[in-house]
């Protein structure tokens, strides 16, 4: 084996976005919990202890038995059909099938967003604190991140009226409800229906990220912000945190005005999410785990 080498070195011309991103502050601690005896708090991450291996175990089987040629073959860019129409069902709104999108992980939900609706110099309104990781994906976009104040009862909708009149219109408020990362707080009834209609009455799209939402123990939390105005939001679902975040799988439900761009953008990125895992997790939810 020989190499070659050349007077003149390659010259990589970085796109302006490459130089905006940054190392995930997530990705960074999930290095250290993989050492021997660390216990973290800061990752998000499930105890591996409630993963559903037997659950998994069958699932696997079954569908290498029932449904391995097509588990194995590309598929469509939406996902698996069984799965979304799994995924309408369980929500607690009339979603229709066709409106769900299976993504990998529901952090790429994040990402395809962020293709579709931000421009440079977008503002887009977040809470105060909010996710990292959505920060993460907003930002090779450019836009310009307004900050909302909150309280223990969630986004403060004054201060979002505020924010909305002071410059030009935003692309959406990004919101994390249901034990929001990383306050652990969740929004109140109350506060979520003020929310809605100011923000139909603004014409302010809303993306709601929920992927705590199931983790509750005493009493569910109030409906999500969907619910009450599905063409005005798009709704980020997660399998991570209710069954294992390694098969990186999420999904997302959005309306009709958005909703063929996403999947042009889900297209573009990865043209389908892993067909086996799709399979699985349909396996796994029709055995009734998730209800149980």
């Amino acid at each position: 084996m020989t190499s070659t080498t050349h007077d003149n070195p390659t010259h990589w011309s970085l796109a302006r976005r490459a130089g905006r991103m940054n190392p995930s502050v997530i990705r960074e601690i999930l290095k250290v919990t993989e050492k021997p005896g660390i216990i973290s708090f800061a990752g998000g991450l499930p105890s591996a202890r409630t993963f559903p291996v037997v659950e998994f175990s069958r699932a696997c089987a079954t569908v290498l038995r029932d449904d391995a040629h097509a588990a194995l073959q590309y598929a469509s860019s939406e996902g698996f059909l069984p799965l979304r129409r799994m995924v309408a069902d369980m929500l607690p709104w009339d979603v229709d099938p066709a409106h769900v999108l299976i993504t990998t992980g529901s952090q790429q939900g994040l990402d395809l967003v962020a293709k579709i609706l931000i421009d440079e110099g977008s503002r887009v309104l977040v809470e105060t604190p909010t996710y990292l990781g959505a920060l993460q994906a907003f930002t090779p976009m450019e836009p310009e991140v307004v900050s909302i104040d909150s309280d223990a009862q969630g986004v403060r909708v004054d201060d979002l009226r505020r924010k909305c009149r002071s410059g030009s219109a935003p692309r959406f408020l990004y919101v994390l409800p249901n034990f929001q990362n990383p306050t652990g707080r969740t929004m109140s009834e109350a506060r979520r229906a003020e929310l809605v209609s100011a923000a139909a009455e603004l014409g302010l799209p809303i993306v709601e990220d929920n992927p705590y939402g199931d983790l509750w123990f005493d009493q569910p939390p109030p409906l999500p912000l969907s619910a009450r105005n599905p063409a005005g939001c798009i709704y980020l679902g997660s399998f991570s945190k209710v069954l294992a975040p390694g098969l990186r799988l999420g999904f997302l439900v959005a309306p009709d005005a958005v909703f063929p761009k996403l999947l042009q953008a889900k297209q573009a990125a990865d043209l389908h999410s892993p067909s086996f895992n799709q399979r699985m997790i349909a396996e796994v939810m029709q055995d009734g785990f998730l209800a149980r």
